[in-house]
């Protein structure tokens, strides 16, 4: 959500005054003249000294402030221990604040680590902000600690899991310019684990990262006798010591007997490897720059699915989205101001349960990552924030998140048609498979993958029909249950399936068939887990024993929405992440979940500690049979590609 001021302030923004020397602009309120932020490090020890600057973003150098404005700056962090720390905690002549005067184009503030810290590293963010200004990158992250640490990390994956016959990209990383050559030592567990693992890497002084060539996995024919690999590091220097001398990564065996393993939780029931990214022509040569480690496989409309089950049944593939961090698939081209990548193809949804505790920004809590996952995370605002709500008006919220949602059509050419999120029509004849996890503490969270009828804006629901295709209330801690729920019906008939025995923390494959105009069903990897039907005036549905339950019979003279002569446009997928949560009768401990919600303070996509509360979408695949066609009255279907 854009900051109010962007919308209430006057249409001229430009003001030139003659008192200015060569000419100079300088420049008024509004969304068109920016404020930015920079910051000396992003890594500073016990006592550095930091430097942090707020200056107009331009091109030249032609532009000045018309006004005098204080910027504030604030600072949350948590130390090792995931304490909440303050400015005062860490810093010695933090002001808090940077003033800029009529005519400046640039102002600075200095302050300095204290020598005294305890229980460090210490991650922060520092917080930039002036009332009635757009500020770009205005929040800075930073991490303090007693030394400039060598970090050995794995290349775009932050999980540290490859593939057998995988491969992966070594890097060391200094957290400031080395002030001497930095060489550590590669030793790995097993000499028959990796080919062209090499025995060195070496961060020059003066540089911050040094990288290996690309590193295979090895693997074993059928079953491996491994399921991880190590590798343990050693260096000499003592200036930049190692923050950890071992590395453990976890290794996905592609080729393991399948009998072995449960259809409902293991995803190579559906894909042999779930994690290969779908690349369309197009895009075939960015996605390769952007990690030359990933396997790809080129996709075209009307290829067979990839699973030999799948495609005997008659799916061919229409379109996916891939969350790929490349400029074709980046809303803008390119990273916001926020320093996130938000996707092309989804748009803002306000939904009013969402919103219950939480403002919605997809600019802002939302990022497509450097592993090639959708991000949606919530966190604390301890300033609150001010954003347009559900019922279109104004609120503070103490919590940000994002929401999003894709395909929604209404018939009209001027409408949601022409939206570049409405591209791909959900229709009778059509399979969408969601590959997605639940991360961190997601204590009083509802991580939600949804659909809804594009008749929303003709009927009320549940007349349109809805389609849950994964619920994940986590009303105590831990919890791991899915829901996977249809609504319809004058008084919301909503059979249901539920399952505690996949582990969400780990990526499932979530899918929904919309088979026909008589049949619609739900599965998760290699199981169907409800399907229902009309039956003459009745309806009913079939729940599999794996699932746990549901009830069977029918329901009298109801609406069936599940049809393309009633859902003429076909239905939208919705993803939201909601907190405040109760579910079947649960109290909701407001008190508990504050505390608790303390330590997540705002960083960017690409900052996320594995703890943060979170949801995160691999990628989204449409695939269609012989029965899908489109009879709708608006634009016809683009399917641009989205992978």
């Amino acid at each position: 959500m854009k900051n109010i001021f962007q919308w209430i302030l006057p249409v001229c923004l430009l003001v030139f005054s003659s008192g200015c020397k060569d000419e100079t602009t300088v420049i008024s309120i509004g969304e068109t003249r920016n404020l930015i932020t920079a910051i000396s490090t992003s890594s500073a020890i016990m006592g550095d000294e930091i430097t942090f600057s707020v200056k107009i973003n331009q091109d030249n150098d032609s532009l000045a402030m018309d006004e005098d404005i204080a910027v504030s700056l604030t600072f949350t962090g948590t130390d090792v221990n995931g304490n909440a720390v303050t400015a005062d905690d860490v810093f010695t002549g933090f002001s808090g604040k940077i003033d800029l005067q009529r005519g400046d184009k640039q102002g600075f503030t200095s302050f300095t680590v204290r020598e005294d810290l305890t229980n460090y590293p210490i991650s922060g963010t520092i917080t930039a902000y002036a009332r009635g200004y757009q500020m770009q990158n205005a929040e800075r992250s930073i991490v303090i600690s007693d030394k400039h640490y060598t970090i050995m990390s794995l290349q775009n994956n932050t999980d540290n899991k490859v593939n057998e016959y995988g491969k992966l990209i070594l890097v060391a990383t200094v957290g400031a310019p080395a002030k001497e050559d930095v060489t550590i030592k590669i030793t790995p567990d097993s000499e028959d684990s990796f080919t062209n693992l090499p025995s060195e890497l070496t961060v020059k002084a003066g540089y911050q990262t040094a990288e290996s060539e690309i590193i295979t996995v090895k693997g074993e024919e059928g079953k491996n006798s491994f399921e991880s690999v190590a590798l343990t590091f050693e260096t000499t220097s003592e200036t930049h010591p190692l923050y950890a001398d071992k590395m453990t990564i976890s290794v996905n065996d592609l080729d393991a007997d399948l009998n072995e393993k449960e259809k409902l939780t293991d995803e190579r029931w559906v894909y042999t490897n779930p994690d290969m990214v779908f690349v369309s022509s197009d895009n075939e040569s960015a996605v390769a720059n952007w990690n030359p480690t990933i396997d790809t496989q080129l996709m075209n409309v009307g290829d067979t699915h990839p699973n030999a089950n799948l495609a005997a049944e008659g799916w061919t593939f229409l379109n996916a989205m891939e969350f790929s961090p490349i400029d074709a698939l980046t809303a803008g081209g390119k990273e916001n101001e926020w320093g996130n990548r938000v996707p092309r193809y989804m748009g803002e949804q306000n939904v009013a349960g969402t919103q219950d505790y939480q403002a919605i920004d997809n600019d802002k809590y939302s990022n497509m990552s450097s592993a090639g996952y959708l991000q949606m995370w919530c966190c604390y605002e301890p300033d609150g924030i001010e954003a347009t709500i559900w019922n279109g008006t104004l609120g503070m919220k103490d919590y940000g998140t994002s929401a999003l949602y894709a395909n929604k059509f209404d018939g009209s050419s001027t409408g949601a048609d022409s939206w570049e999120n409405s591209n791909v029509r959900i229709l009778p004849g059509m399979r969408v498979e969601v590959r997605a996890r639940v991360k961190g503490e997601i204590n009083t969270f509802n991580a939600a993958i949804w659909f809804q009828g594009n008749k929303f804006n003709v009927d009320t629901w549940p007349l349109y029909g809805e389609v849950d295709l994964l619920e994940n209330p986590a009303t105590g801690k831990g919890d791991n249950q899915a829901w996977q729920t249809f609504h319809f019906g004058k008084t919301d008939h909503n059979p249901s399936a539920k399952f505690y025995n996949a582990d969400l923390s780990e990526f499932n494959i979530f899918w929904i068939e919309w088979r026909s105009n008589d049949e619609i069903a739900m599965g998760t990897n290699g199981v169907e887990t409800i399907r229902i039907k009309p039956k003459g005036d009745d309806m009913y549905y079939i729940a599999p024993e794996t699932t746990g339950g549901g009830m069977t019979g029918g329901w009298e003279n109801e609406q069936w929405p599940f049809t393309q002569s009633y859902n003429s446009e076909g239905m939208h997928l919705l993803l939201t992440f909601a907190c405040g949560v109760t579910w079947g009768g649960t109290t909701y401990d407001e008190t508990a979940f504050k505390e608790m919600m303390k330590k997540y303070t705002y960083v960017n996509g690409n900052s996320l500690e594995d703890d943060y509360p979170r949801m995160e979408i691999d990628w989204i695949r449409y695939y269609i049979n012989s029965d899908y066609q489109y009879l709708g009255s608006g634009n016809p279907m683009r399917n641009t590609p989205m992978y």
